[in-house]
């Protein structure tokens, strides 16, 4: 790949006709997430944003919209695209940068996608050379798409960020459901926030092998359970009867974005981790297990979980083994620098 420079980059974004760029504000919020609710009605996309999960990262002290973010605006003062760069700046083990840009469906096919990742990419080369210090890790950009949206992917590859990774989404309805699990010196009791610190850490341990893991700071977990998707009496722990420790957990949520667009209220099983020192005694089983007996309670319809497609661990077997089905899929393409960029060029060929 030979990234253009991020001022050249925005000369091609300002020289698209009839839109106007500049970065996203708070009270951009509402038009943002309708944008992108058409976008993703459109490709058919299983991730989708809302309205509050965008205010969370607006009022996350350690997000940048003013630098990572712009909005296109056409004549009508209606969004028909939006880049979106999010660099992590708080974790140095590897540097990730997000590729969240989109183009309005009936403004495809002219050339706005490639100027958007064109600057999405330089913004982010630009952010990690300017302030990469002795001892940081990697430059990983990722891009995530529905598998079957061949326009982005295409780009993509284009650009540089080849294929890593499917990611399965699997679901499974809320009837006939196993019976609740007990293992042998494990106790299942319900989410407990003076064991929040414990379950951090249990979880970075238990996914430290897990491809594109990056363990988080503290603030970065008080994100995932201070959200408003979280549903603390839907989640729930294992504990060691002998030590008294948490060996494994559940942390479930409610997209109800998702509720939306699809008519089923789902329970999502959003992280699920088993310490190494349990695992092959039915830890996750029982974890899962008692999910669905708790969002079925809550008058769920289904229960839905993420799934690396590769992932080694059995976990697709299990989640198989339980009733759940893959719904969709979707994709990440990365680009990775070692050790940083050191150089800029021209763009890729068209």
């Amino acid at each position: 790949m030979c990234p253009v420079a991020k001022a050249e980059a925005r000369v091609a974004l300002e020289s698209l006709p009839g839109l106007t760029w500049r970065p996203i504000r708070r009270d951009d919020l509402p038009a943002v997430a309708a944008f992108f609710g058409e976008c993703e009605e459109y490709d058919h996309n299983p991730e989708r944003q809302s309205l509050t999960g965008l205010q969370e990262y607006w009022a996350s002290p350690r997000s940048r919209p003013d630098e990572d973010t712009l909005v296109g605006y056409d004549a009508a003062g209606t969004i028909a695209a939006l880049a979106w760069s999010g660099c992590n700046r708080v974790v140095t083990e590897t540097r990730g940068v997000y590729l969240g840009g989109a183009v309005r469906p009936d403004r495809r096919g002219e050339g706005i996608g490639r100027a958007v990742l064109q600057w999405e990419l330089a913004h982010g080369l630009e952010w990690d050379r300017a302030t990469r210090q002795p001892g940081y890790g990697p430059l990983v950009m990722r891009l995530h798409a529905p598998s079957g949206q061949d326009d982005v992917r295409d780009l993509a590859e284009r650009h540089g960020l080849p294929l890593e990774r499917y990611f399965f989404e699997l679901s499974r309805p809320l009837d006939d459901l196993p019976p609740a699990a007990q293992p042998d010196g494990v106790c299942i009791i319900g989410w407990d926030p003076a064991r929040g610190r414990e379950v951090h850490h249990m979880i970075d341990a238990a996914f430290g092998d897990h491809w594109g893991h990056t363990d988080r700071t503290d603030q970065m977990w008080q994100e995932v359970v201070g959200s408003r998707a979280f549903r603390a009496d839907w989640s729930v722990l294992a504990l060691d009867e002998a030590t008294d420790t948490v060996v494994g957990a559940a942390l479930n949520c409610a997209y109800e974005q998702d509720w939306l667009a699809t008519g089923t209220r789902e329970g999502y099983t959003d992280q699920l981790g088993v310490a190494r020192t349990h695992r092959g005694r039915g830890v996750a089983r029982a974890l899962l297990t008692e999910s669905m007996h708790r969002f079925a309670a809550a008058g769920m319809n289904a229960a839905a979980l993420g799934v690396d497609a590769d992932n080694r661990s059995g976990a697709v077997r299990l989640y198989e083994s339980l009733g759940y089905r893959q719904t969709a899929s979707t994709c990440v393409h990365q680009l990775t620098h070692p050790c940083g960029p050191t150089t800029t060029g021209t763009a890729p060929p068209e």
